[in-house]
């Protein structure tokens, strides 16, 4: 049977976008053009690759078993090429990478670089949200891989723990405000911080913002539960309250079972390790 290497190609670069639209506007291509060919490649192997519904498209288990052996056709056919020109590892395929966006600050740009220099050719796109967000999509099929905080162990998804990170207490240098603490109260850290902390502040200054807790705590406004290394990334000279609780953060790699198994992927996940 024979297949057409263009469609093969728009398979694989459709596999990581939520919608035809979407996957369109990233090739280039009209969508009507790209629905056209998905079409002819379904007739050609013989069975439905995407399921699709008004709120999108997602992999068949036919699907997922395809792009594992699509992306090692393209691999093959990038290396035919005799030339001294530019690697071809990612070969037009784009690779979602998901974090909180703090963590997106330290570790992306290390990330990116490493990429760069062993593919000029990358596609990489960041998506920002709560890591309990992000691990959703993961297990979802919508983001390929994600730099997790404490992910939920769970038998769909392959976790593996590559840093740490600590949770904490910290105040200006000079007086401030005991009276006051600063926080994002949707992070489970802190929720945690805040129920074993006794006689903590009645006043609660809540924001989504890392650094601008950081910002506040440095101008003496209260106390901020801050992770080390967002104080570390922002810089500011804060100083640790050590009797206080604190929480001890795991930072994972994590991803779909069928992710990393050619050569694109496992440089992302070998980037992102190195960064951290």
């Amino acid at each position: 049977m024979k297949y057409r290497i263009t469609d093969i190609e728009h398979f694989v670069a459709t596999s990581d976008s939520r919608t035809i639209m979407e996957a369109a506007r990233k090739i280039g291509i009209s969508q009507p053009a790209l629905s056209e060919s998905l079409k002819r490649l379904e007739a050609d192997i013989g069975t439905v690759v995407f399921y699709r519904s008004r709120t999108g498209i997602q992999l068949t288990p036919s699907g997922r078993l395809f792009l594992s052996r699509a992306n090692k056709v393209l691999d093959a056919l990038g290396s035919l090429d005799l030339s001294e020109g530019e690697k071809q590892i990612f070969s037009g395929k784009t690779i979602t990478i998901g974090c909180h966006a703090t963590v997106a600050q330290y570790a992306i740009p290390k990330t990116l670089a490493y990429i760069a220099r062993a593919a000029p050719d990358y596609k990489v796109e960041i998506r920002h949200d709560l890591s309990r967000n992000i691990q959703l999509e993961i297990q979802r099929g919508n983001i390929d891989v994600g730099i997790i905080i404490n992910p939920v162990e769970v038998p769909d998804i392959v976790i593996k723990k590559i840093a740490s990170d600590t949770v904490k207490i910290w105040s200006g240098r000079k007086s401030f405000d005991r009276g006051t603490v600063i926080c994002n109260s949707a992070l489970l850290q802190t929720q945690h911080i805040l129920r074993k902390w006794k006689d903590k502040p009645s006043r609660i200054i809540n924001t989504e913002s890392l650094e601008l807790i950081s910002r506040l705590t440095n101008e003496g406004l209260g106390f901020g539960i801050i992770p080390q290394r967002a104080v570390d990334l922002i810089g500011f000279d804060l100083k640790t309250n050590d009797s206080l609780p604190s929480y001890n953060d795991q930072i994972c790699l994590v991803h779909r079972p069928e992710f990393g198994t050619n050569k694109s992927e496992a440089l992302v996940c070998e980037a992102i390790k190195a960064a951290l």
